[in-house]
């Protein structure tokens, strides 16, 4: 007998804190566009692996699902990471362009969550803006939310995944807020790159 096959559908994110929490990373999202939100740390992609294979750009994240496997102690929490490039060219026709698939899976006991389910209602106070950093230290880049390694020559807050990213950055209003980053202000990281808004969630239907 095949396997069952659940279906989702893309429904627009609450606007305000009142919804935002629910694409953190501590509430195992399914989501549409944004910026990823990680569920582990460990053997995240770097720009090189980021990189479309025929025009050489960064690609942009486009969805990420929460997959679990029953009976699979090490895929407690599963998620899959969806990224592709944003050049209808680079697929036609198909070849190594993409899209690319990344999994991060955890056990259920691990250094990051709680064993028991997230909570149900919104946390008290403000929600949080999204994070610049790993647990770790490392870096996230401002505009895709990937791993950063590249940092702004002015102010050394700014995170990039490559010089494209800083560019674009620079662009849509870095160069402003550059100096207040380097005197310890802060500056909101833009948009999505595929241009759809805020994020959607994809909630679970039988």
């Amino acid at each position: 007998m095949a396997p069952g096959v659940e279906l989702g559908f893309a429904a627009a994110a609450a606007e305000g804190p009142g919804g935002a929490w629910r694409l953190r990373s501590a509430c195992f999202p399914s989501k549409v566009g944004g910026r990823p939100a990680w569920l582990g740390e460990a053997g995240l992609p770097g720009p090189a692996a980021l990189r479309c294979g025929r025009c050489q750009q960064p690609c942009a994240f486009l969805l990420q699902l929460y997959a679990p496997l029953p009976g699979r102690p090490d895929a407690f929490h599963r998620t899959l990471f969806v990224f592709a490039c944003r050049s209808p060219a680079c697929y036609r026709p198909a070849g190594p362009s993409g899209p690319f698939l990344f999994r991060n899976q955890l056990p259920r006991r691990n250094d990051t969550y709680s064993e028991e389910p997230p909570p149900e209602e919104p946390p008290p106070g403000p929600a949080p803006a999204p994070p610049r950093r790993l647990g770790s230290g490392a870096a996230l880049c401002r505009v895709c939310g990937c791993l950063g390694p590249r940092s702004c020559g002015r102010c050394r807050r700014a995170a990039y995944c490559g010089p494209e990213h800083q560019a674009l950055d620079w662009r849509r209003g870095h160069r402003r807020s550059c100096g207040q980053l380097a005197a310890g202000g802060g500056s909101a990281p833009i948009g999505d790159l595929w241009n759809t808004g805020s994020s959607t969630r994809v909630p679970a239907c039988g």
